[in-house]
């Protein structure tokens, strides 16, 4: 495990019925994993309903990075599901527009400076196509780990 990420919050091939159902999932190992508190899930919802955060990438593939204020986490941890079938988040900054979200990064980051700086790091390596055609190749957690740690999204 490096800083950011464990096999315990990495998944491929999840199939949920809407967004919400998914940031529940994700919440849920975030808490077993004891990075975040009881109420992340609660608060990770709210914030993605009131300041959305999917974006739609040049090669049709949509990303979500919900995120929640520091008091709901424990220590630094990413969540990372990639999704069989898409579901809907709306598009960051959009009041009406959707995306259907491939793959989502829950951050559970202590400080907004540490968010702020993940942010710019994944949108870094969503932007780089040649980078982002390797990244939909892994399947595995520790494919992921690396290709991140390589990546500098550490």
């Amino acid at each position: 495990m490096n800083h950011f990420f464990s096999d315990r919050v990495i998944t491929f091939d999840q199939t949920f019925s809407d967004r919400n159902t998914a940031l529940k999932s994700v919440a849920d190992q975030l808490l077993k994993a004891g990075a975040v508190v009881p109420t992340f899930e609660k608060a990770i919802i709210a914030r993605e309903q009131t300041y959305p955060t999917g974006l739609q990438l040049n090669d049709g593939i949509g990303v979500a990075i919900p995120h929640t204020d520091a008091d709901q986490v424990i220590h630094d941890q990413i969540g990372f599901v990639s999704l069989k079938t898409p579901v809907e988040f709306r598009q960051m900054a959009s009041a009406t527009d959707v995306v259907s979200v491939n793959y989502l990064f829950v951050l559970a980051l202590k400080t907004a400076h540490q968010q702020l700086d993940m942010l710019q790091k994944l949108m870094g390596l969503f932007a780089d196509d040649t980078k982002m055609i390797a990244f939909r190749k892994i399947t595995t957690a520790d494919d992921f780990i690396h290709f991140m740690t390589e990546q500098g999204v550490l």
